[in-house]
């Protein structure tokens, strides 16, 4: 893995970097993290419950991160959870994703749990 060197919050992975993504752990994947870099537009107004969407994206640079998004397709921040690859592989390979938000978004620190989308 290599920084960012912008400070933005997110973690790069080189394309074509492998961990175990094996279906079975793909499936039962569920991992807490936080959020990173929130976007307080889009943060503001979440409640614990509520769903974001898991995404890959990849840079010019071919690098890969993981973020969170909203029901509009906005990224509310960035997410690195130490399984980070495996879950961008599992990602690539058809699985879905979500960010489950576990924290009141006034407590500073937005506390996820991501997990298989149902």
């Amino acid at each position: 893995m290599s920084g960012s060197g912008g400070g933005s919050g997110r973690i790069y992975v080189e394309v074509g970097t492998r961990e175990d993504s094996t279906p079975s752990v793909c499936a039962s994947l569920s991992v807490d993290t936080i959020l990173n870099s929130p976007v307080p537009a889009i943060v503001q107004d979440l409640k614990p419950g509520q769903e974001l969407e898991v995404a890959k994206e990849t840079t010019k640079t071919h690098f890969i991160t993981l973020v969170a998004k909203d029901g509009q397709g906005r990224i509310a921040g960035s997410l690195t959870p130490p399984s980070l690859i495996t879950i961008i592989n599992c990602i690539e390979n058809g699985h879905k994703y979500v960010a489950v938000v576990l924290s009141d978004v006034n407590s500073g620190v937005i506390r996820v749990r991501i997990r298989g989308k149902t």
